[in-house]
């Protein structure tokens, strides 16, 4: 996916590609050589629709290998004006990231949530408040390090540079959620092929992240057992025809599928497609409420879910899910992109335009700090002249 950054908040995407995801599994790296030649192909059809050349790009990772945990730093502010500088913020989230890691995990986000200066909560920015003490509670997501280093591989590979490496639901929650809904409380689970992504916002700040292996290649799989068809004709039924949950079709209702060895597609009651697919849709929501109450944010979620991915397409989903989990449920899809097509407004491609939107935010924020820091450095070479001005008269 590329976008041109039209203005702070606004983007226009400008250039697409997709290929068939060879060489992962599970949101890991299986064949390098096939994962690195897809990454080929869908820049390579990118490039050509945008015009742009692409040599550096934002990458989402997931798997089962991810994990989160919140941290807190604490440090003493010693200045004599007691004012927090941004040097202090920097100390204190360093401080948060010191934490006992395993040497087969690397930290890939150190997100932080909020600030307290001498027991006082809640504080969003601190620099230019005064304190005696500064605290930041930090949102740690980690990751096994093979795993990322794959994944790097393959992107290098391909012949690119990794600009960042952003969890996926965190860059689908960029495309999806309102922030209203994070400000109340709210699960985004994205359900993509072999992993479902979970993120818990509670008070408009990340605080849970985590990944469930199974998604919609396993209801594809379950679906070619149970009718004896390839995966291709597996997944394409699964697309036209099947329902997460019984009732949402008339009993009678027949669908033609082609099975292994033969050239005539059988006829067969809509209903033995939806028994082959309940139980496992009905597995993983009920996955997915077995995550939220591990992270104890279950009563704080008013909000309750926002679907995303391809696997929450499927007709009835997101009224399983309700029943399953006990929690409003709605499917969530791209939103505030310009030129973009119905197709791309699928939420499908919500990571993807999620990682776009994290990309902009960022180069954003790292513009507006490198101004900042322009305007203190002018600021302070104003009142060095003036100093100097006024010893030497």
């Amino acid at each position: 996916m590329v976008a041109e950054i039209e203005e702070p908040g606004r983007l226009r995407i400008v250039g697409v590609g997709n290929s068939l995801s060879s060489g992962i599994r599970k949101g890991v790296v299986i064949d390098i050589d096939s994962a690195a030649q897809a990454i080929v192909e869908s820049v390579d059809k990118a490039r050509a629709m945008s015009g742009y050349e692409i040599h550096r790009v934002i990458v989402g990772v997931t798997g089962e290998h991810v994990a989160s945990l919140n941290s807190r730093g604490v440090i003493a502010i010693t200045h004599a004006s007691r004012e927090i500088t941004e040097d202090d913020v920097a100390r204190v989230q360093d401080q948060s990231r010191v934490i006992v890691l395993p040497p087969d995990r690397e930290i890939i986000h150190a997100i932080p949530r909020s600030y307290s200066i001498d027991g006082q909560g809640g504080i969003r920015y601190p620099v230019g408040m005064s304190g005696t003490r500064l605290e930041v509670e930090t949102h740690i997501v980690t990751g096994a390090v093979t795993f990322l280093q794959n994944v790097a591989k393959c992107v290098h590979k391909a012949g690119l540079t990794i600009e960042a490496t952003v969890l996926e639901p965190i860059a689908t929650a960029e495309a999806v959620l309102l922030q209203d809904e994070k400000n109340l409380g709210v699960c985004i689970a994205d359900i993509g092929g072999g992993t479902t992504d979970i993120a818990i916002f509670v008070n408009g700040d990340i605080c849970y992240s985590s990944a469930i292996p199974v998604g919609g290649t396993h209801v594809t799989h379950d679906i070619s057992v149970g009718l004896r068809a390839s995966q291709e004709e597996s997944e394409r039924v699964k697309r036209e025809w099947a329902a997460a949950m019984a009732g949402l079709s008339h009993p009678e209702e027949l669908f033609e599928v082609l099975s292994l060895g033969t050239d005539v597609p059988r006829l067969l009651p809509k209903r033995i497609l939806v028994e082959i697919v309940e139980p496992r849709m009905h597995e993983l929501f009920l996955m997915v409420r077995q995550e939220i109450l591990k992270s104890g944010y279950y009563n704080l979620l008013p909000a309750g879910i926002v679907l995303s991915g391809g696997g929450s397409q499927l007709l009835g989903a997101a009224d399983l899910c309700q029943i399953v989990t006990g929690m409003p449920t709605r499917v969530g899809s791209p939103r505030e992109f310009e030129g973009i097509s119905d197709d791309l407004r699928s939420p499908v491609y919500s990571t993807a335009l999620g990682l776009v939107q994290y990309g902009a935010l960022h180069h954003h924020q790292s513009l507006s700090s490198a101004h900042q820091n322009s305007m203190i450095g002018r600021i302070q070479r104003f009142f060095t002249r003036i100093m100097s001005r006024g010893g030497g008269g």
